[in-house]
């Protein structure tokens, strides 16, 4: 009986220690909680409180360890660095990388708003995707969505040979 109720704490303790997981969307967002589980295309996760039913089309990487270093409850610590103009600020979240060339930022509008761009590099710090207006976006106005997804497409991160092949992070435009 007490192998028993010891496997029983074990299994339970285990559970609640390493069972802790985190779903990573394509928008960016991050979600804390415990995989149910995957079926049909959906993947069930019980987080805030409740069963969150989510597309696996929509989730762009589960991590099932314990979670990683990072701060803010998994999400990556933001960093910033000064457009090459000097004009503006640009802040990036990115794993394990560093801006080297920040682009040359000419608006050509007094229009203002937030654009948060959702950017794939690759290990030699060359931006291969980007698409704007990710959440933290708060302005639907196409001629900011465009140039801050041609400002993001110009960063060059830093070279790391032995980076993953791509890495997703996003770059914030304050105009």
């Amino acid at each position: 009986m007490r192998k028993l109720l010891t496997a029983v704490a074990f299994t339970l303790i285990t559970g609640f220690v390493f069972g802790q997981h985190t779903v990573t969307m394509r928008n960016g967002a991050t979600l804390q909680g415990y995989v149910m589980e995957m079926q049909g295309g959906v993947l069930k996760l019980d987080a805030d409180g409740g069963v969150q039913s989510l597309k696996v089309s929509d989730i762009s990487m589960v991590n099932f360890g314990s979670g990683d270093a990072t701060s803010s409850g998994g999400q990556l610590p933001e960093k910033m660095v000064v457009s090459a103009d000097g004009n503006y600020k640009i802040r990036y979240r990115m794993k394990d990388r560093e801006i080297v060339k920040a682009p040359r930022m000419a608006l050509g509008t007094q229009d203002k708003g937030i654009v948060v761009v959702n950017i794939t590099i690759d290990k030699y710090g060359s931006v291969r995707s980007a698409k704007s207006g990710a959440d933290g976006t708060n302005t639907d106005n196409d001629y900011l969505l465009t140039k801050a997804r041609q400002f993001a497409e110009e960063i060059k991160f830093d070279k790391v040979p032995t980076a993953p092949l791509e890495t997703r992070g996003t770059v914030t435009f304050t105009f």
